[in-house]
């Protein structure tokens, strides 16, 4: 029942999310106010949204109880690889690595900003990746960051430290909160 919950809440999510990104760039409303992006789209008249918004506020509520999230201070140690992963394969800029560390962990942790831009200029002094400018397809310039050799190297030290961490960790990680020393 959970997992059927669950997907339905991302799915609304999801749908709203949409129309607020519309909306909050049209009006302007402060983000963090989920009663008034209700309000919103309600008032203005998005049918095929609008018959999710009572749920859809509900469960906005509920959202950090229900599904969770990642607290910054579990993952701050694995900021580096998470963005070192995903410059493997091809060079990329801030936002949107920011958008793929939401997307792939499925919006439970979402890296703040000052987090990313503190973690590139680190990695940067430590010949971990490189910058460059480049103009986007847009043609707005922006700065690309590439893992260099150094940051390959890095990168596989950190997921053998995870696979030990995971390890140790999941000793002391039970079902239903119960130590079976008891």
């Amino acid at each position: 029942m959970f997992l059927c919950f669950k997907k339905k809440l991302n799915t609304t999510i999801d749908i709203v999310r949409q129309t607020w990104y519309i909306l909050l760039r049209q009006m302007k409303y402060d983000s963090s106010s989920t009663t008034d992006v209700a309000t919103t789209i309600a008032n203005a008249h998005c049918d095929e949204h609008a018959t999710h918004l009572s749920e859809v506020h509900t469960l906005l509520k509920r959202k950090d109880e229900i599904m969770g999230e990642i607290s910054s201070d579990v993952i701050r140690g694995y900021n580096d690889t998470i963005i070192l992963y995903l410059l493997l394969d091809s060079p990329s800029y801030g936002y949107e690595i920011s958008k793929k560390v939401r997307d792939i962990s499925e919006g439970k942790y979402l890296i703040k900003e000052t987090t990313l831009y503190s973690a590139f200029t680190r990695m940067e002094k430590n010949g971990y990746i490189e910058s460059y400018s480049q103009n986007s397809e847009s043609g707005k310039k922006r700065t690309y960051y590439r893992i260099t050799d150094s940051g390959r190297s890095y990168y596989r030290e950190k997921c053998e430290e995870w696979n030990l961490t995971k390890e140790v960790i999941e000793h002391f990680i039970t079902e239903g909160g119960e130590n079976g020393n008891s």
